[in-house]
């Protein structure tokens, strides 16, 4: 039954759209479905350690050429020790996609010692077996060095199964000339908005032609609840409970949920946003602000123009939590991995997820890096307009709920901010919310 329940949440994450927000490179068309590298193999004599690994990218990508390399470099580094071949399988969504092979291994008891791991299917995997703890292997101050939101999310009934080379963050993004011309001052790190004030600056933002903000509203899927469930976690609110019960009702119809549902509802009714923004608007200049990842700096080049900067998360209320999103893929050791091999793939996660690995992950495809000292090799990150996301992986940054049913609460949310953006009543939605949530996992 775990095991299904497992392969259901893959399933459900890769059709609620996890790549749009996670895995920092949004060109994942390849003209093949797989790669594999083992170029040490004839030089071992079969008396290495031989290990697999998957991976979600082919090396015709950026993030797929990075985990060539680290591969290579690591069977250079550890000659005659271990071994690892690299396979890369593409989620293209069909038979052959990624998703799809780790579902069939799961399934065949077949799978490779270590594989990327969506953050939100680590507890789905984890309470199914299909992957083993590691903190075992790590030094309790090498793991001060990751981001904190990297360890709650590979942490599941407080064990450690997972670590990630790169991060995600979003930022608030602001047009420059359009907020001198209102005479509006930029939130700093240490200094963000309030929800009042957020909505006050759309008003003077707003124009004819120009919306105080995009809200990216338009997309039901994994966004909506990754780019929003900070808004709750502001106001010290959770959409699911924490006890292991995974109980939503009293969570995600609470007055937490509420209160972050209505401060949206109100900016649409308010015609301050658009419930249904088109393709860049604030590259555009039809949205004063925008909230998207560091994804977005690549789209803003090809308007040289623009002048913009970021802000961070809005907060509820004065002295209010600050709360940012975070998490991305991950490295876990598989329940295939032979008992006397885990030691050696728990040397290869390491390698994987070293301080230079993280920056060189950062070099290909611009994600923060998963490790705070790799933030520190990295200029961009010391200065704006991206300190602002070093600043809040260190200090804002909170995990997505690590719960089995994750998949199903985040789509059921993500339809309830959707719906109150069409014009539903917020408690409605969230209680209808509650039910479907319920309905679907047998509750």
């Amino acid at each position: 039954m775990k095991m299904k329940k497992v392969i259901a949440a893959i399933l459900m994450i890769a059709m609620v759209g996890s790549l749009a927000v996670g895995c920092g490179s949004k060109d994942n068309k390849t003209t093949t479905n797989e790669t594999t590298t083992n170029e040490t193999a004839e030089t071992n004599g079969g008396e290495a350690i031989a290990l697999q690994l998957w991976v979600h990218q082919t090396n015709e990508t950026p993030e797929g050429k990075v985990y060539e390399e680290l591969v290579n470099e690591f069977n250079e580094q550890h000659k005659g020790k271990i071994e690892v071949q690299l396979t890369g399988i593409a989620r293209t969504g069909n038979a052959g996609g990624y998703d799809d092979r780790i579902n069939a291994a799961i399934t065949n008891n077949d799978m490779p010692d270590v594989f990327t791991i969506d953050g939100p299917t680590l507890a789905a995997n984890a309470d199914a077996g299909t992957i083993v703890p590691i903190g075992e292997y790590f030094d309790k101050a090498d793991l001060a060095d990751f981001n904190k939101g990297i360890i709650q999310q590979g942490t599941y009934n407080n064990e450690l199964y997972t670590l990630g080379t790169f991060d995600s963050s979003v930022l608030l993004y602001y047009n420059a000339d359009l907020f001198a011309a209102a005479g509006i001052t930029p939130a700093t790190a240490d200094n963000p908005w309030t929800w009042d004030e957020f909505t006050e600056a759309c008003k003077k933002l707003k124009t004819d032609s120009v919306f105080g903000a995009n809200l990216g509203l338009n997309d039901v899927g994994e966004w909506l609840t990754y780019a929003y469930l900070p808004l709750i976690q502001s106001g010290d609110g959770s959409l699911i409970s924490d006890d292991g019960k995974e109980t939503v009702d009293g969570y995600l119809n609470a007055q937490a949920t509420v209160d972050a549902l209505t401060f949206i509802k109100n900016l649409v009714d308010g015609g301050l946003v658009s419930a249904t923004p088109e393709d860049f608007t604030f590259e555009k200049g039809s949205s004063a602000m925008t909230f998207s990842g560091p994804w977005e700096i690549a789209t803003i080049k090809d308007y040289p123009e623009l002048k913009w900067g970021t802000m961070p998360y809005p907060i509820k209320a004065e002295g209010a939590t600050a709360a940012s999103p975070c998490g991305s893929w991950t490295y876990g050791i598989s329940k295939d991995c032979a008992k006397e091999d885990q030691a050696a793939a728990a040397e290869l996660v390491k390698w994987l997820t070293d301080t230079e690995s993280c920056v060189k992950m950062y070099d290909a495809i611009s994600m923060p890096p998963a490790r705070q000292s790799s933030f520190t090799k990295i200029d961009a990150f010391q200065k704006a307009p991206l300190d602002v996301i070093s600043y809040q992986m260190a200090n804002t940054a909170i995990a997505r709920p690590i719960v089995v049913n994750y998949p199903i609460l985040s789509d059921k949310f993500a339809k309830a901010v959707a719906n109150v953006a069409s014009g539903m009543d917020v408690q409605q939605a969230l209680d209808d919310a509650v039910e479907q949530y319920n309905f679907q996992v047998g509750k």
